[in-house]
């Protein structure tokens, strides 16, 4: 894991900054203000991961979808 989103606090882990995992993460937090709150987010995100893994996941496979291509400098 290089990336973790906790309501609107992104982090990540030193070296591992780019602008894919960095739209990827703020696409989590879109997410999260669709659903009302983290709250009411979590339990599905963590039951779609349960039900399918986390690189099937719906929502792993939303943020990838948008995710923004080239590296920070």
């Amino acid at each position: 894991m290089v990336g973790l989103t906790l309501e609107h606090s992104i982090l990540i882990r030193r070296g591992q900054m780019s602008r894919r995992l960095l739209s990827h993460e703020c696409h989590h937090v879109f997410r999260y203000e669709q659903a009302g709150s983290i709250a009411a987010f979590l339990p599905l995100y963590l039951q779609s991961i349960v039900e399918v893994g986390y690189r099937d996941s719906r929502f792993e496979k939303d943020a990838r979808a948008h995710e923004l291509g080239s590296e920070f400098d």
